[in-house]
């Protein structure tokens, strides 16, 4: 990832995200949470998020829902 992805949320799926190489942060709706290499997270189902790389490159695996259904929001 090199861009920042849109806020959204997942009405039908929890997406978990797992961090291979630099840092990913996790835009929420009242903090950000950075993972490093070998961390992991879930964002709950219906929870507003938006990833982005904290410096010029992040890696990771997303884990989500066959089918995952996603709300992009204008924030």
């Amino acid at each position: 990832m090199t861009d920042p992805f849109y806020w959204h949320y997942h009405p039908n799926s929890d997406e978990t995200f797992l961090e291979l190489e630099g840092v990913l942060c996790i835009d929420l709706e009242d903090k950000t949470v950075e993972l490093s290499p070998n961390q992991l997270i879930t964002i709950p189902a219906n929870v507003v998020h938006r990833t982005r790389p904290k410096y010029e490159r992040s890696v990771n695996v997303t884990f989500e829902r066959k089918g995952i259904e996603t709300v992009k929001l204008d924030k």
